[in-house]
């Protein structure tokens, strides 16, 4: 007698090194992929039995979903074939679904409840998939391993907007986090367009965030202004007065990146704005416009650097700042980066000289001899360049790591100094660590002043890829707080100084 055919089948699983979002509704926990073939095709998808073991707080989860996806977690899903709350025993999903021959990808989805506790983790195991009437098991995993929990801050269509980008992150002196962003009300595109400076503020960590507020819009200078854009933040605290200050670029008509010129004004080229807070970022000052004040006329553009700037320990308020030289001569206007200064907190900025040729979108740190290292986007790609100044931008030498310790894919970084009473001084970098996509978020650690960055203590958060801006800034007591970009959304993360070593307390 004839056995009846049977469809080979092959069981491939995947653990994606990204986090479990607040407010997404998908969010890949553990991937597989069937591969069938044979002649008793097409076959149905069962069962798929999952376990929770290692999830710190499984009343936090909402719903477990399986989706058709991408091979990568970052890919496009489509709608959810089965679904379960995770109370149930075991975890059993039942899709019922036809594949023919082929591959065929699916991702159990986590839903997170909007209170899940942003220091927990989510561990999800696949532990047998039945199709056509096969059982198939995973090969063996120690352990399913564990994804942070996060929250989406800004999600595509929040608050109407179309899109959000460009992060900037500080710890004020109340203890506030306050984040501020690119509203990109039309589309995800650069200046010139309709944009608006955002504020996100949380009070406890960032468990939780307050709604939206606007810091910067240009219909309030005029009404005549309401088609115009201000964007790229750049967020700072004047540790001594309090004092919240943002600033960026203001582009009239189509005066942005590529389109300004030489001049001072605003039909010439785009201008830097500045606005302050005084009551821990509930509300904003009217718009001061500094480009009079700063700007060289030859230059083609002058304004921050996005991100975070900071306060020195004598006082001084230091931004990252850029500007696109004058056409022509040597430079042909290229961008360099810099710094702008405050000695007065805030009533008078001097900007200092270019630091180095083609290099944009910088960030500051002071260091332990009180000179300033500017960690810059180097147009040449590869790695970061990094510069010393040792009079607030009057003059510059390149650092020992410049262009050598820090791979990049031309992209904006963060870097953070922490002064921590019980740890000591250390630095945090975060960027997309690859040279040649945005992907692969890492945040790195130097004990030494940012002389090496060990290996040891390079922590990976999200190897989608994405836009690749981020901005670090202390959290909690112990925890790293890090805001960066998806693709036009910004997702925030709580990490555990613990994630990237003991230290050994002084």
């Amino acid at each position: 007698m004839a056995l009846p055919l049977m469809a080979e089948i092959t069981l491939t699983t995947a653990h994606p090194d990204i986090p479990i979002l607040r407010r997404k509704s998908v969010n890949p926990a553990v991937g597989f992929t069937l591969a069938i073939s044979g002649p008793a095709t097409p076959v149905t998808l069962e069962e798929v039995e999952i376990s929770l073991a290692g999830t710190t707080h499984p009343q936090d989860i909402a719903a477990l979903s399986l989706v058709p996806g991408d091979i990568e977690p970052s890919g496009k899903f489509g709608a959810a074939v089965a679904t379960t709350p995770p109370a149930t025993t075991p975890l059993t999903l039942t899709p019922m679904v036809t594949l023919g021959a082929g591959s065929s990808t699916f991702w159990v989805s986590v839903t997170l409840k909007d209170q899940a506790n942003l220091d927990g983790r989510i561990a999800v195991s696949l532990t047998r998939v039945k199709v056509g009437g096969k059982v198939l098991t995973p090969a063996p995993v120690a352990q399913a391993p564990a994804q942070r929990i996060g929250v989406a801050l800004r999600l595509q269509g929040d608050d109407g907007s179309h899109s959000y980008r460009i992060p900037g992150l500080v710890k004020t002196k109340a203890g506030s986090l306050i984040a501020v962003y690119d509203v990109r009300h039309e589309h995800c595109r650069d200046l010139p367009a309709r944009i608006d400076v955002g504020v996100s503020r949380s009070t406890n960590g960032g468990q939780t965030w307050e709604d939206l507020r606007i810091a910067m819009r240009p219909a309030t200078m005029d009404p005549a202004y309401a088609a115009d854009g201000v964007g790229d933040p750049t967020v700072l605290v004047d540790n001594q007065t309090g004092r919240i200050w943002v600033a960026a670029l203001w582009s009239h008509g189509d005066h942005g990146w590529e389109t300004s010129a030489p001049g001072l004004d605003p039909d010439q080229t785009g201008q830097l704005l500045l606005t302050h807070s005084d009551d821990d970022g509930k509300t904003w000052a009217p718009l001061r416009n500094l480009t009079k004040a700063v700007k060289n006329p030859a230059w083609r553009l002058c304004f921050n650097n996005p991100g975070a700037g900071i306060c020195l320990k004598d006082g001084t308020l230091v931004f990252p700042a850029m500007f696109r030289s004058a056409n022509g001569g040597e430079t042909l206007g290229k961008p360099f980066s810099t710094i702008l200064w405050s000695k007065d907190h805030g009533a008078t900025w001097t900007m200092g000289t270019g630091a180095k040729i083609d290099t944009t979108e910088a960030q500051v740190v002071e260091l332990d001899d009180g000179s300033l290292m500017l960690n810059c986007r180097d147009n040449r790609g590869g790695s970061r360049a990094v510069m010393v100044t040792r009079d607030l931008g009057k003059s510059w030498s390149a650092h020992s790591t410049d262009r050598n310790a820090l791979p990049e894919p031309v992209c904006m970084a963060s870097l953070l100094r922490w002064d921590h009473p019980q740890h000591g001084t250390f630095f945090a970098f975060s960027n997309p660590a690859s040279t040649t996509e945005r992907h692969h978020m890492t945040v790195k650690v130097s004990r030494d002043q940012a002389l090496t960055w060990p290996e040891k203590w390079h922590l990976r958060y999200d190897s989608r890829k994405g836009s690749g801006y981020s901005c670090l800034a202390q959290a909690s007591p112990n925890h790293l707080g890090v805001i960066y970009e998806g693709t036009c959304e910004l997702y925030f993360l709580r990490i555990p100084l613990a994630d990237f070593f003991p230290l050994p307390r002084l």
